[in-house]
């Protein structure tokens, strides 16, 4: 069967250096060294999609994105981020697509890269990582990022980001466990996923998806905790007096595209599917930060899927979306 996974990583070493120099967003990954061959090596990513049946993968930026480099550095290292994907792509265009990375701080600059890599470069879209200096992007400065993409119609990947210092001491720190329990939970455990979810929940209550009725956004990690709070945010929002003519969850089924990181587990999948359906799912792996290895064929090929919604997750939605 056909696999194309949508949520793949790329580094450079250049990229590496700046953000381990000029980075106030520390990285927390404890194996990043070791992964670091791997982001930065396109041979190793395909060696290792022949190995697996994996027959397309959507390259985006790593964790440690160009995004939180300061100001001044910000637009020149995002457009020399992209133009490295691009290039690396150009030498295996039938195996790899790449969303460009975006210098998110400066909107109007961030819009400007997003048609450059698109227009220029062929990415097929772009991918922003988390809140942007302590601020979500419901905020109207980062509303030309957001017209940029509906007018080009193509999707923007809302992946987590590090969660700032203030708000892990907050909501994570504990007396009852280590700093580095608290940086887990923090991260990957759960903090990412429940900012990226506000996020989202955010987004759609600004009257973006009103306003931009085209725009296509994604979610991995089975949509951010979102769909299993759906009905809930829906009933509770619809007493809000935002003057939206449509509910929460008709602008999210709509307009959200949803896919498992890697998290390769039924209950998810079943759930996300009862809410928006296969056209609204795609496939992923977060390789090489997760390598399911021989499990990224057998969990699609096992799930209780019909033969039309096992085609439409593993490769019919990406490429409707992203025009494969």
């Amino acid at each position: 069967m056909k696999l194309i996974t949508v949520e793949e990583h790329f580094d450079t070493q250049a990229n590496i250096d700046q953000f381990n120099q000029f980075s106030e967003v520390p990285n927390n990954n404890p194996h990043q060294e070791a992964l670091n061959g791997d982001l930065k090596s396109f041979a190793c990513h395909v060696a290792y999609m022949d190995k697996y049946g994996i027959d397309m993968q959507v390259i985006s930026d790593a964790g440690n994105s160009p995004q939180v480099l300061p100001d001044n550095m910000v637009v020149a290292s995002s457009k020399a981020q992209n133009d490295t994907l691009a290039e690396q792509i150009s030498q295996y265009p039938d195996r790899f697509v790449g969303l460009a990375v975006l210098p998110m701080n400066k909107p109007e600059d961030a819009a400007k890269e997003l048609e450059r890599a698109v227009t220029e470069l062929g990415l097929v879209g772009g991918i922003i990582s988390g809140s942007v200096n302590g601020q979500f992007l419901d905020d109207p400065k980062f509303e030309p990022v957001f017209a940029m993409a509906s007018k080009l119609d193509v999707p923007l990947y809302l992946h987590p980001g590090v969660i700032s210092k203030e708000q892990q001491a907050v909501l994570y720190d504990s007396k009852a466990y280590s700093k580095a329990t608290s940086t887990l939970l923090a991260g990957a455990g759960w903090g990412w996923h429940q900012e990226q979810g506000i996020q989202m929940v955010r987004l759609i209550e600004s009257g973006l998806l009103e306003k931009y009725p085209n725009l296509k956004l994604i979610n991995g990690h089975w949509g951010e905790l979102v769909p299993m709070f759906l009905e809930r945010v829906t009933e509770f929002m619809t007493l809000a007096d935002t003057n939206l003519p449509h509910d929460f969850q008709f602008y999210y089924k709509r307009n959200v595209y949803i896919t498992p990181s890697g998290m390769y587990t039924n209950p998810q999948l079943e759930l996300v599917k009862a809410e928006v359906g296969a056209d609204h799912m795609m496939y992923a792996e977060d390789y090489p930060y997760i390598k399911r290895e021989d499990q990224v064929h057998s969990f699609i090929e096992n799930a209780d899927l019909t033969t039309t919604e096992r085609e439409a997750i593993a490769h019919g939605t990406a490429e409707k979306l992203f025009k494969l």
